[in-house]
């Protein structure tokens, strides 16, 4: 694992970091990199990329270079989503960054949607927030361009966060995300589901410390850049760690 550019070992109170984990997604970076930072001026965002073979490091590191809000952390030793994601978080819990949104690098979240998200983990009868999640599937969310099977995988995965793991959010599975870094200091991160299970799997354990949850609706959008890295056996892989958190949840085991 190698952090390259503009790495200070903090920043000022209220910083806020986006971040996204990619591979091969050169297609889209740049032009996502502008986009974020029209919606988020003076965030910071992080690039957390597994070597992709396409060049999506290289796109990174030249826009880091011209904008010292642009980072990138190369990991040259390990893939996956759910282990990106975390060292993210951690990456900028080191620098003392308040709040982290993290989104897809495909455009699927819509970039426009980050000051809301941060906006909602503002007080509520005198308690913050400690996460807001875009959501799909509470009132004026949505979907576009799913098949009907992704509709029900999707359903049926934020079905068993919500009844069976006891997790108070309808998307649980949703990506797009803010949260204020002082919560993961309560979570037990350690053996956290290190693919697609990550995201209910955070959510589980932050539940379980006690943060406080609230979803936002957001229109989701089915990529059109790039290829999808989902595959059969890391959706399998998913299943079973979304098992074995419903066995701990029931059986306190």
């Amino acid at each position: 694992m190698q952090a390259t550019h503009h790495s200070p070992p903090q920043w000022p109170p209220g910083t806020t970091v986006v971040q996204i984990a990619t591979y091969n997604e050169s297609a889209s970076i740049s032009s996502l990199i502008t986009a974020i930072h029209t919606a988020v001026p003076h965030a910071h965002i992080l690039v957390i990329d597994d070597n992709s073979p396409d060049g999506t490091a290289q796109i990174v590191a030249e826009k880091a270079d011209k904008n010292e809000r642009v980072h990138l952390l190369l990991r040259t030793d390990r893939r996956g989503l759910g282990t990106a994601t975390l060292e993210g978080i951690q990456w900028a819990q080191k620098r003392a960054a308040e709040v982290i949104v993290h989104l897809d690098g495909d455009f699927s979240h819509n970039p426009a949607d980050i000051p809301r998200l941060i906006a909602a983990l503002a007080i509520l009868d005198e308690m913050p927030f400690d996460i807001a999640i875009g959501s799909r599937k509470v009132p004026g969310g949505t979907a576009t361009g799913w098949s009907v099977k992704r509709h029900i995988i999707s359903w049926l995965v934020c079905w068993f966060t919500r009844v069976v793991l006891r997790v108070p959010v309808r998307d649980g599975s949703s990506g797009f995300r803010a949260l204020r870094i002082r919560c993961i200091e309560s979570i037990n991160l350690e053996n956290l589901a290190s693919g697609y299970a990550f995201f209910e799997d955070f959510l589980w354990r932050a539940h379980q410390s006690g943060a406080r949850m609230t979803e936002i609706p957001i229109t989701f959008t089915n990529r059109k850049l790039g290829e999808s890295k989902a595959s059969g056996i890391e959706m399998l892989r998913g299943a079973r760690d979304l098992v074995r958190l419903a066995v701990h949840t029931w059986f306190k085991c």
